[in-house]
């Protein structure tokens, strides 16, 4: 069995021993971004993979892992949109072409928390610097957004705009497949919870691959992100799925 895997800090609780073995004997890991990973998931080139939230709803025949996402309760710090000037006066916003979930949410939240329809273009994150010399933003997210200096910009977080709007905590991510097994449930969560269990060596890890701070990474992984798929979190999904009909993103 092949799962995909995203290549960022955010899912690492939800990855690591898995990565350090524990994945069963013959299953393997296939690393790719959020749009990419829903793409394999599609062509069922991979039996499942932690995609965007909002890939579920453009693919219905998705099953969601129960238990599990990845989601944060007020700001994320990784899903940003930066921009040179301030909100109301953007035209023109680089989407992140890893980007789903972030790259549909930023429209949800102009439109209705600014009353803006900028123009979109989708880029490469590699380097932020480029996104933002073709537009006055760019909407980022995972690791560059975290690692982009920030001097200068104006920074919106998606996800404190998300619970401003809504009340309600933002999943941007999920463990989805088109046949969630028993065993594959039983797995993905047992690899959460020792995951969990061992956030202090996740997070040294992740402070010597991405040259941040040990405290940045582990508050991050321990306060930030929050990985229990419960009602609120069911709910925010039901309201992300419902905007995105109303405003046109998916069908219906």
């Amino acid at each position: 069995m092949k799962l995909g895997c995203l290549p960022y800090l955010n899912v690492k609780p939800l990855s690591y021993t898995l990565e350090h073995g524990s994945l069963p004997k013959g299953w393997e890991l296939a690393y790719a971004p959020p749009s990419k990973l829903a793409e394999m998931l599609a062509n069922e080139e991979i039996a499942a993979a932690p995609v965007s939230s909002f890939a579920t709803f453009m693919h219905p025949d998705f099953s969601i892992c129960p238990g599990i996402c990845i989601s944060a309760d007020g700001p994320v710090k990784s899903v940003l949109l930066m921009s040179k000037k301030k909100p109301k006066e953007i035209e023109s916003i680089a989407l992140d072409t890893s980007s789903l979930s972030g790259a549909n949410l930023i429209k949800i939240i102009l439109k209705e928390s600014y009353g803006l329809e900028p123009t979109f273009v989708r880029v490469p994150p590699d380097p932020v610097s480029k996104m933002l010399e073709l537009c006055d933003a760019a909407m980022v997210i995972g690791d560059p957004a975290m690692l982009h200096p920030k001097d200068g910009l104006f920074v919106m977080d998606l996800a404190a705009e998300w619970k401003k709007l809504t009340g309600l905590p933002m999943v941007f991510a999920v463990w989805a497949g088109k046949g969630i097994t028993d065993e594959l449930v039983e797995v993905l969560n047992t690899a959460k919870a020792e995951g969990m269990a061992i956030l202090p060596e996740i997070a040294r890890d992740a402070s010597e691959r991405l040259d941040l701070t040990y405290d940045i990474c582990y508050e991050y992984l321990s306060s930030i992100i929050k990985y229990d798929l419960g009602p609120r979190e069911q709910k925010s999904l039901e309201t992300f799925h419902e905007k995105a009909i109303e405003h046109g993103l998916v069908r219906p």
